[in-house]
């Protein structure tokens, strides 16, 4: 099976499970998988990154090796359509980055990038410095907040790979040579449903305190709800941390906690001490926006029900059988969703519970979703 070099911006980061996850179930498939952070970042509190710590490595020093790529770039008439094409990035300094990561990469079959922003314009260079072949995947930001040349990279690139369908229909019009839908896969074994929530009116939100998460929406509609039993736990940190809990305070919520940052461990571990997951997500002022967040899927495997806004890969991941979709900045109808999982009999929460946690493990366990990857990339010549 083809070696496979993963070009990714920076390592390690607590938020991108999607990548060590990925990595993982491509080694288990049998890939030699060689990751290249372009930047490194500092240590986390993370089991599941300690594993890679160590085969992390960065582009190749400047050397003969570098010196070599350069030299090939400059005879690669491909290296030069391309960075005539891109406008995002000054030619010198993508030019050398990508000559130094094919220097790194050099026995590798194809390169693989995460987010379609710098990472995907070295890979694409870089591969063909190289003469292999080379894919991207597309995220959030990375696509409909800031899109540097994504026209220029989808037609450049043998693959392009889409976290949701609305994402793929968008590389397809843009000019994508190949657009595959692979959602981001999940560890199902890790997230396995416990016993039934001792505290049956105990909501979780989990995700980056910003804009595109809507929890400002959360707090609105829990004020709706006069229902002294319900709570909240935010599981985050971010910008709008301070203004959420002036939020909190100017609405007279009593019932809210913030539990700071959490690994994936924690969610495994606690998980199950909750009635449900609440994602509010929404598409921030600058376009960005959740496309596909693993938190939903993980929470479902666990069985947990999951109300959320009906936008990008959402819409996709939780049907009527498995929580509630609303619309987005929409406190009333949020509320509503609230109050019908807080009714929910004991049989028909067991069944919401259970289908939850099987279209989980049928639509986005990381194995099924690596062996897809897997066979695009075996077919790339």
């Amino acid at each position: 099976m083809k070696a496979i070099a993963y070009v990714i911006p920076s390592f390690p980061v607590l938020t991108e499970t999607f990548v060590v996850n990925e990595m993982n179930a491509m080694t288990k498939l049998g890939h030699r998988i060689l990751p290249i952070a372009l930047e490194s970042a500092d240590a986390i509190d993370s089991a599941l990154h300690q594993a890679w710590m160590t085969r992390v490595v960065p582009p190749a020093p400047l050397g003969s090796k570098v010196a070599l790529a350069m030299a090939q770039a400059v005879l690669t008439p491909a290296v030069w359509q391309f960075l005539r094409e891109q406008q995002a990035f000054p030619r010198r300094s993508l030019l050398l980055m990508a000559a130094r990561v094919a220097a790194q990469a050099r026995g590798c079959d194809h390169l693989h990038a995460h987010f379609a922003q710098h990472t995907a314009a070295v890979a694409i260079v870089a591969a063909r410095i190289l003469g292999i072949t080379v894919s991207f995947v597309g995220h959030g930001a990375d696509v409909y907040a800031h899109p540097h040349d994504l026209p220029v990279k989808l037609r450049n690139a043998d693959l392009s790979v889409a976290v949701c369908r609305e994402m793929r229909q968008l590389f397809e019009d843009q000019g994508a040579s190949q657009a595959a839908l692979i959602p981001c896969g999940i560890n199902t074994q890790l997230f396995t449903p416990g016993d039934a929530p001792s505290r049956r009116k105990r909501l979780l939100f989990i995700g980056r305190l910003v804009e595109k998460k809507g929890l400002d929406t959360l707090l609105q509609a829990l004020a709706r709800i006069d229902d002294p039993q319900l709570q909240l736990d935010i599981v985050g940190d971010g910008p709008l941390a301070a203004s959420y809990r002036a939020q909190i305070e100017a609405l007279g919520l009593k019932s809210v906690r913030f539990l700071g940052v959490r690994n994936q461990d924690w969610l495994a571990q606690h998980g199950h001490r909750y009635l449900g997951l609440v994602a509010p997500f929404r598409i921030a002022g600058n376009g960005d926006r959740d496309t596909g967040p693993l938190v939903v899927k993980e929470a479902m495997a666990m069985g947990l029900p999951v109300i959320t806004s009906n936008i990008m890969g959402l819409k996709e991941i939780v049907s009527c059988r498995t929580g509630f979709q609303v619309a987005p900045d929409n406190p009333g109808a949020l509320s509503r969703a609230i109050r019908k999982l807080t009714a929910l009999s004991d049989a028909r929460y067991q069944r919401m519970a259970l289908q939850a946690k099987w279209r989980a493990r049928r639509l986005f366990d990381v194995e099924l979703q690596a062996k897809r990857l897997s066979g695009w990339m075996e077919s790339l010549i």
